[in-house]
């Protein structure tokens, strides 16, 4: 894999370190170009819906099969979504809750999630669980099965969790649950790009997704994998003339969709395949090791990632003891080093190994929070 290629397509990576792709990822030429071009094209020629309706519908067609093609689902089962959290609510808003129902979260859930989960308890009369992310793949396995009760109506969970990066064992939970007849809900925000992902085979039963950070696409455009078996028991909430539409998975898509946005994403993803996922992954798990290494020896420093091959990804977050997170991510900005203070479950800070990072980056974020360390914590 060529590093040096990818950076001369990534303009950022020109001035500064940048380590937060998990939040939104640097631009990539092939997206940019996308929408200039469809945006150029729309102020000289008119509003593709009216002026070329079948060119529009066959690219917004196109880019879905290219997306569906990234993550191993058919075209027919993928709907186009404004992000994570516009799937997760169809699929929320989609099911017949009972008071006394179970949902099961991650303790680590990202907004997305967890903004809409916490609307049930009063609306509903749901109960929120929460699996605690921590330990080897099967003690959270182990841990998951005891939760499952026969009022659990569903899991929501991160592929990848948003804070310390972990990634859960997707299959086997899917297998968990599935013997327990409970549908598995994943937030695919922190996992499409990092590593290959096929929903299918992961067989889970949605799976909501969006193109702007680890596959590098515009903000903001996702999209919502329904399993076939879900296409007529997931209610929908009419609120487009798409709810009465002939073709299933289209009832989901309740806006006019940017076909601007869809096709630049499905640029992103034809550029990642490119390079190869495989390739991605392991250039990332190489320099994120690294930079758990050179962290890991600073006085006072606790990785809050795992390590473990299977459960470790390209996000590596830390904390210091007496530092709070935002204070050193706000000294590694003013050093032109671009990471992410963590809250979820500490204050500390996640920092983001990309494919186009390189060993002399990681060195220079070790290098600096070494630095920041040593010259102690405000008073």
């Amino acid at each position: 894999m060529d590093v040096h290629a990818i950076r001369a397509r990534i303009p950022l990576t020109q001035t500064c370190l940048y380590f937060n792709t998990g939040g939104i990822s640097p631009t990539l030429d092939v997206v940019r170009d996308s929408l200039i071009h469809d945006i150029r094209e729309i102020g000289e020629t008119g509003p593709p819906p009216i002026m070329r309706p079948d060119e529009y519908h066959q690219r917004l067609q196109s880019a879905r099969e290219r997306l569906a093609d990234f993550c191993g689902a058919e075209p027919e089962n993928l709907c186009l979504t404004r992000g994570v959290a516009d799937g997760v609510t169809t699929v929320f808003n989609g099911l017949d809750w009972q008071t006394g129902d179970e949902l099961v979260l991650t303790d680590e859930e990202h907004p997305a999630v967890r903004i809409p989960a916490d609307r049930l308890p009063a609306g509903h009369g749901v109960k929120l669980k929460y699996l605690p992310i921590d330990g080897s793949a099967e003690e959270v396995l182990s841990r998951l099965e005891q939760m499952i009760t026969s009022k659990t109506k569903m899991l929501a969970l991160s592929h990848v969790t948003t804070d310390t990066g972990t990634r859960l064992p997707a299959r086997q939970i899917v297998e968990l649950a599935h013997s327990r007849s409970v549908p598995v809900l994943y937030d695919g925000a922190q996992s499409l790009g990092q590593f290959p992902v096929d929903v299918t085979d992961i067989g889970a039963d949605f799976y909501s997704a969006l193109s702007y950070k680890w596959m590098f696409g515009p903000y903001s455009a996702g999209w919502l994998y329904i399993d076939p078996a879900w296409h007529n028991r997931l209610k929908v909430v009419p609120s487009s003339a798409n709810y009465f539409a002939d073709d299933g998975i289209r009832r989901f898509e309740f806006v006019t969709m940017p076909t601007i946005y869809y096709t630049a994403s499905a640029a992103g993803t034809d550029y990642l395949s490119a390079v190869g996922i495989d390739k991605i992954e392991q250039h990332t798990a190489d320099l994120a090791g690294r930079l758990r290494t050179g962290l890991a020896a600073i006085p006072g420093l606790a990785i809050e990632s795992p390590s473990e091959p299977g459960m470790s990804t390209g996000v590596v977050a830390f904390q210091v003891a007496g530092f709070e997170g935002p204070y050193i991510s706000t000294q590694l900005r003013e050093r032109q080093i671009i990471t992410r203070p963590t809250g979820l479950k500490f204050s500390g800070v996640r920092v983001s190994v990309a494919m186009f990072t390189t060993a002399a980056d990681v060195d220079a974020v070790i290098g600096a929070v070494d630095e920041i360390v040593r010259a102690g914590a405000p008073a």
